[in-house]
């Protein structure tokens, strides 16, 4: 059998690869622009939608997927989240936050801090991805993030848009029902920012209510909160709470920073008056609190200016002595509050302050602490 007759003219056989590099070429820039039009089949979602979680619907299942895979994509690439955080534009310092004091996956915190943002669509991660010549992470995402969009088209969803006219969708979002667990310190809807750059950024302090006004004259029981930076919106809160509650008698909340020109008067007298007067002492543990009141801090003096955040070791100073020597190790005069959301090292590290046990988490706040109250009343 003649197996050479069909290479008879091998030699004048050529192969054109420049024609080739060009279909090449060609085929990659089509490939190229399918990725990038991924942004517009997307941009209509809102980034929450990757945290939309129920195990038993093809959506909840969808949206776990989209979200597994761009973690994973971008958390193998080195400084993924940091290239990612910076194209959308996630502030500098918020970056270093994340880089030098949250153990949690860098690139899972970068989307919940962008999410925060109203206008925080996945097309603006897909921009940010060709920004970045990622083409490699945009392959992985686009069958998820297109089962994504599918999943939300209004003609499969039962999903009924309320945009305008002019052919614009309304951004689909689930912000409002997720729960926001990031620190304090990248939380939005909770950081206080000073108008005054060069100022350090403090609280405002509240006015004092009329429940505190009535507190001299009426005898009403007195709840004495202590905090550090991270527990403020907590302890904000708490007075929020307080004064929401018609089924009991009135309450007085203490804090420093309400009573400042008293406190200035005589700061120790002040804080030793109110510890003895006060039904519960409430620290809201949080882990600014903890590192505050460890022995072995190292840090100089506080010389901050809020009052409530300078006299907290001083105050645990109190709790501490009232706890081994008033009461022969017993609580009764110490109720800590866990804020909704408690950074979990919290957990790891409060069972070492038997002064400070047991703890009531901020959503079982009212419950518990009216219990406490009838309880103490004759």
């Amino acid at each position: 059998m003649d197996i050479t007759a069909d290479f008879d003219n091998a030699d004048t056989v050529s192969v054109d690869t420049l024609a080739l590099e060009k279909i090449v070429l060609e085929e990659r820039e089509q490939e190229i622009q399918e990725l990038k039009s991924l942004g517009k089949k997307v941009c209509h979602l809102h980034t929450s939608l990757l945290y939309y979680r129920n195990t038993k619907s093809k959506m909840g299942t969808v949206c776990y997927e989209a979200w597994k895979t761009l973690v994973k994509k971008v958390g193998g690439s080195q400084n993924g989240w940091l290239d990612l955080g910076h194209c959308l534009q996630i502030a500098k310092s918020d970056l270093d936050y994340i880089m030098n004091s949250v153990r949690d996956d860098p690139v899972d915190i970068v989307l919940k801090v962008y999410m925060q943002n109203e206008k925080a669509t996945l097309d603006k991660i897909v921009e940010a991805f060709v920004t970045l010549n990622r083409y490699d992470i945009l392959k992985t995402i686009e069958d998820p993030f297109l089962n994504l969009a599918q999943c939300f088209n209004k003609d499969d969803s039962g999903y009924q848009s309320n945009g305008n006219s002019n052919g614009c969708k309304e951004i689909i979002s689930l912000t409002k029902n997720l729960p926001n667990d990031l620190p304090p310190a990248l939380n939005k809807n909770i950081v206080i920012k000073d108008k005054d750059p060069n100022r350090p950024n403090q609280p405002k302090p509240r006015p004092v209510t009329k429940k505190a006004d009535k507190e001299n004259k009426n005898e009403t029981p007195i709840l004495f909160l202590t905090f550090t930076e991270d527990g403020h919106q907590t302890a904000q809160n708490i007075q929020d709470y307080v004064e929401d509650w018609a089924d009991v008698s009135p309450v007085t909340v203490i804090t420093l920073s309400d009573r400042r020109e008293e406190v200035y008067q005589n700061p120790e007298k002040f804080i030793r008056e109110y510890f003895e007067k006060a039904d519960f002492v409430v620290p809201i543990i949080t882990s600014g609190y903890l590192n505050e009141i460890r022995s072995c801090n190292t840090d100089g003096p506080n010389t901050t200016d809020n009052l409530d955040y300078k006299y907290v070791n001083f105050i645990y100073t109190l709790i501490v002595n009232h706890y081994i020597h008033a009461t022969g190790c017993l609580n009764k005069k110490v109720r800590t509050v866990l804020p909704q959301r408690v950074d979990v090292d919290v957990f790891k590290h409060i069972s070492m302050y038997p002064d400070l046990m047991p703890f009531t988490h901020e959503s079982k706040f009212n419950e518990q602490f009216k219990a406490f109250l009838k309880k103490g009343q004759p």
